[in-house]
């Protein structure tokens, strides 16, 4: 915050404190103001706004492109323009008060490294933070996420448990899967009883922790391939949710080989046949790659 214009600092006395009649932070309406605010200056630079991805802005300037996304006030600035990127950076230093942090190395609790294989994205420390925490940074490691045929549901005279701890603990193994598509089925599995409480769940999710030790550095690795494609699988079980007998949809997706996006979500409807199950789940396969061809 700054003293408003008009004020003498060294006259005035130093009991008067300033009086803040709006803040931005804290605000319902904060996050559009600022992005609407963010969104105007960079059309005014001559970007245009995605229409798959709102918080992606391109700038094409002959064979070459310029590519700016947003988290809230987190951006990642790319592309094979480098005169564009410097001259992005001055315009917005001029609008924003904003710091240059460099070369992309650490994004969002996401770790960022580069060799010659390509570019890699893991989540090691937020991995150790995690089993730090849960004092399972010595426990012994088991090779899977999740039991075969689980039959993890709802059932009647089940043992409680802190459902405070596993909300947070599920919440955390959400954001973590975000790098690891190993983890996707087991974490969709164990978010689905957020609002019960049942030993059964946590140990679930503590077997989900033991597997994490063993694989503490796995991430994604992103290389350039001859690959020229967007290709897509999906697969679905028909029934297998033991408390509503729904069914689960899984994909996912590739760009040029390299793995971009991956789901497994239980269906909203019950499936009245495995045939109808694969189809809902081929569906939103589809929508997905749509969605990435339309970004692209």
């Amino acid at each position: 915050m700054d003293i408003p214009p008009g004020i003498n600092i060294e006259a005035a006395n130093e009991s008067k404190v300033c009086r803040l009649k709006k803040a931005l932070y804290g605000l319902k309406q904060s996050p559009r103001a600022w992005f609407g605010r963010f969104s105007t200056s960079m059309k005014k630079f001559g970007y245009s706004q995605s229409n798959a991805d709102h918080t992606l802005f391109i700038k094409r300037k002959e064979e070459k492109i310029t590519a700016l996304i947003v988290y809230v006030d987190d951006m990642v600035l790319t592309g094979d323009d480098l005169e564009e990127m410097e001259k992005l950076e001055n315009y917005l230093n001029t609008e924003f008060e904003m710091k240059s942090l460099g070369e992309l190395k650490y994004f969002l609790g996401i770790e960022i490294s580069r060799s010659k294989q390509g570019i890699s994205l893991s989540q090691r420390k937020y991995t150790l933070d995690l089993l730090t925490e849960t004092g399972m940074l010595n426990c012994k490691p088991t090779g899977t996420p999740m039991e075969m045929n689980h039959t993890l549901g709802i059932y009647p005279d089940q043992i409680a448990t802190d459902i405070g701890r596993y909300q947070r603990l599920v919440r955390r193994l959400i954001y973590l899967s975000h790098t690891r598509p190993d983890i996707a089925y087991a974490v969709s599995v164990v978010s689905r009883f957020m609002h019960s409480h049942s030993i059964d769940y946590m140990e679930a999710v503590f077997r989900i922790l033991r597997y994490l030790m063993g694989t503490v550095g796995k991430g994604l690795l992103f290389k350039k391939t001859n690959i020229s494609s967007i290709e897509g699988y999906c697969d679905s079980d028909w029934a297998r949710d033991k408390t509503t007998r729904r069914s689960t949809s899984r994909y996912f997706t590739f760009v040029e080989g390299n793995l971009v996006t991956w789901k497994s979500k239980k269906q909203k409807v019950v499936a009245r046949s495995s045939a109808e199950a694969e189809y809902k789940g081929m569906a939103q396969g589809v929508c997905e790659l749509l969605w990435i061809k339309k970004v692209l």
